[in-house]
């Protein structure tokens, strides 16, 4: 495996459980000190989650938006400039996740705010001239079930309105040409197995996004479920985890978190229990080529955990 292909996804920065702090996070410095730290540490492309909170509120240097990167760089060439001159080659890949929007009773307010900020996620990813936008298809179940306690008697309705936003999205996103991913998170209503399902009823153009991490706490084995469905796989999310899920955590608000246990659920990759080496070998053996995205996102030291799976990325077979 040519592991100089392999990005990493800055969601390894996050400013609720580590440095920096709100105001060094939320200035240009910060970020443009932080590339050429990722390109020392081997990786010339990186994946950016978008986060519309920066939008609404703040300084504008946090590059996870549309609005953000205008406003510093004027637009998405002039950031990719400053991304080549710090030794980053490409941004590979945009992750949207529509939590943000689950926050009232009203799903005419989730479907259209977490559907307009999906599209200017896919217009960013389009803009940067990345391959894929990874896409959390729900909201976690216990977050709408806050706001929607009858959610089981509502599953139909909901799951009608999410195929019909995803649809029109998907149609967009072969129009860019950028692949829309499925991330099967595993506290969502379309965890594990059941992202399929989902599949199944969008457009063919439509993909699946190979999480390692929530496909192990789901109980499915990421080399099994890759195997049985490798011509659906849009992109491949290296992630690691130690945690199983005996008492239905993925049902919380907060399933990240667990409140019942003193752990988190995601680990830096290389330090949990995926088979991380033999899922690489396994897309090799079958023959995948598209990307590969490592993702630490609950790091406590980002840049501790450049190095650490720099360091586990040498150590595979080429």
């Amino acid at each position: 495996m040519d592991t100089a292909a392999i990005a990493i996804s800055l969601d390894l920065i996050n400013r609720h459980y580590q440095e920096p702090n709100r105001n060094r996070f939320e200035s240009r410095y910060f970020w443009e000190e932080l590339y050429p730290l990722v390109a020392a540490a081997g990786f010339a492309a990186i994946e950016l989650p978008y986060e519309p909170v920066w939008q609404f509120g703040g300084r504008s240097g946090v590059p996870f938006n549309r609005y953000c990167v205008n406003a510093k760089y004027g637009d998405a060439a002039g950031y990719r400039r400053v991304l080549a001159e710090s030794g980053i080659d490409r941004v590979r890949g945009v992750c949207f996740d529509p939590n943000l929007f689950m926050r009232n009773a009203s799903l005419d307010f989730y479907f259209g705010a977490g559907g307009h900020f999906a599209g200017e996620a896919l217009a960013h990813a389009a803009d940067l001239g990345a391959d894929y936008l990874a896409i959390s298809p729900t909201p976690g179940y216990g977050r709408i079930a806050q706001y929607h306690p009858d959610l089981e008697a509502q599953r139909s309705a909901f799951t009608d309105r999410t195929v019909t936003w995803l649809t029109g999205l998907a149609e967009r996103a072969e129009g860019l040409g950028v692949t829309l991913a499925l991330r099967p998170d595993y506290w969502g209503l379309f965890g594990g197995e059941r992202i399929l399902q989902l599949a199944d009823a969008l457009p063919s153009s439509v993909r699946i996004d190979l999480d390692t991490a929530h496909l192990f706490v789901a109980g499915i084995d990421p080399a099994a479920f890759l195997d049985a469905h490798v011509g659906r796989i849009g992109c491949v999310h290296l992630t690691d985890t130690d945690f199983v899920d005996p008492g239905e955590v993925w049902k919380s608000p907060n399933p990240e978190f667990p409140r019942e246990r003193a752990t988190q659920v995601f680990r830096d990759p290389g330090t949990g229990s995926v088979d991380l080496a033999g899922i690489t070998a396994r897309l090799d053996a079958l023959g995948y080529d598209g990307p590969i995205t490592c993702s630490a996102r609950q790091t406590r030291d980002p840049f501790r955990a450049l190095l650490r799976i720099r360091h586990l990325l040498d150590q595979l077979p080429r």
